[in-house]
């Protein structure tokens, strides 16, 4: 018997740096963390883990894109969406992918729950919107249970809808223009005869530098940014100097950037100028994140950094397939029989984003980091140079729980 096939989409809208054009307040509230209780911060740093581990594995497997951005809470949230389908090995295998082996799928869902309910309201200046959304085909059944908890736990809109009808791929992309501020505007052109389901997530950020700490724009010049390959490009390089968090390491220069009331912020970590961010970028781990997330120190920085946008999507099958989920894309392994009686595997996971970094703010964190040796140190006083006029990596996440929101990758302009 062919197997039935649902799809996945993620689509994560990274906007930054625009001026709050849209009614919200200028002034930020007091930042309130979230506190975890302390199986919830095992669950964290397993989820971080995942972060890094699926930022690894896109880094090897993207061959054509210079720069690239992914979003492991949009990935993370769709799939565990979807694990409350799975049984058998299919179960075991999302969950271990996922960071949650020792964690039930209760615990998964609460922990989720808390994201999507409690991270929206950290910073009244920060807009972070979650959404997500289940498109049945009108004459496929699906389990009551697992539109339930979809429904209870991840506030999904679970939807009937004819997919032969021609306006179905526009209905669905309408959905994700609205969730993601019409920066993703088109995720299907077409639906296959075989989809009986698509279930979405959509995550929209938009980040205001603190108060400040925005760039001057009358202070936005052409300088040359130098490529990957060593050519160079003219950008338009936003400058300021000021006192940031700042960490040296043997690997990479990092300073952090914080939006609003610093419940989020973006890193970016620089490589050595005698190393390639390639050569760096084996050392970034959840491991080594932790460790040198522990040794910021306040400097005063002389920052250049350019101002940018991007559009990224790719096919995220294989990557999920080489971090050990396996049978869910597999027709004649896949259980998901607690989606439905008839049999079904995954054959869609594909991710959107899109970024902007300007004056006004940014999102991004950077993780550049090389090869196990000494790099020059900074200087011990005054204030240091950091250019982000050559490759450089970056993520944003959440201050409290350390959730990784994006992570990316600029080589080229």
């Amino acid at each position: 018997m062919m197997k039935k096939v649902f799809c996945m989409m993620l689509l994560a809208g990274f906007l930054t740096g625009c001026s709050n054009d849209d009614g919200g307040s200028t002034s930020s509230k007091e930042r309130k963390d979230i506190e975890l209780s302390r199986s919830e911060r095992v669950i964290a740093e397993e989820t971080t883990d995942f972060a890094f581990r699926f930022f690894q594995q896109v880094n090897a497997s993207e061959t054509e894109q210079p720069n690239w951005m992914i979003s492991p809470l949009s990935a993370s949230m769709a799939l565990g969406m979807i694990t409350n389908g799975a049984e058998g090995n299919t179960l075991k295998e999302m969950k271990a992918t996922l960071g949650f082996s020792e964690a039930s799928i209760d615990e998964m869902n609460a922990y989720y729950r808390r994201l999507l309910t409690e991270l929206p309201d950290l910073d009244n200046t920060t807009q972070l919107r979650l959404a997500n959304s289940i498109w049945i085909n009108q004459d496929f059944e699906v389990k009551s249970p697992f539109v339930d908890v979809n429904k209870q736990m991840y506030d999904a809109k679970v939807s009937n809808l004819d997919f032969s009808s021609p306006k179905a791929p526009s209905t669905i992309n309408n959905w994700c223009s609205d969730k993601t501020h019409g920066r993703i505007t088109e995720v299907i052109q077409e639906i296959s005869p075989a989809a009986k389901m698509f279930l979405l997530n959509a995550l929209y950020f938009k980040g205001i530098w603190q108060e400040d700490y925005k760039f001057d724009k009358a202070k936005t010049q052409d300088e040359d940014f130098t490529n990957a390959d060593g050519s160079v490009t003219k950008v338009k390089m936003m400058n300021q100097t000021n006192s940031y968090a700042f960490n040296y390491n043997d690997y990479f220069w990092m300073a952090k950037f914080n939006y609003g009331n610093c419940a989020y912020s973006m890193t970016i970590l620089l490589p050595d100028t005698d190393h390639t961010l390639e050569e760096c970028l084996e050392a970034m781990t959840a491991e080594n994140w932790e460790k040198w997330n522990k040794d910021w120190t306040l400097r005063t920085l002389i920052v250049k950094m350019p101002r940018f946008e991007m559009e990224y999507n790719k096919s995220l099958i294989e990557d999920m397939k080489a971090l050990g989920m396996k049978d869910a894309f597999d027709p004649f392994l896949a259980d998901f029989s607690n989606i439905s009686d008839q049999s079904l595997f995954l054959d869609l996971l594909k991710q959107f984003t899109y970024l902007r970094v300007d004056e006004e703010g940014t999102e991004a964190a950077a993780v550049t980091i090389g090869g196990m040796v000494e790099a020059a140190p900074p200087p011990s006083t005054g204030p240091v140079e950091f250019f982000l006029n050559r490759p450089f990596v970056f993520m944003i996440n959440e201050t409290s729980t350390g959730t990784v929101l994006f992570m990316g990758k600029v080589t080229k302009f």
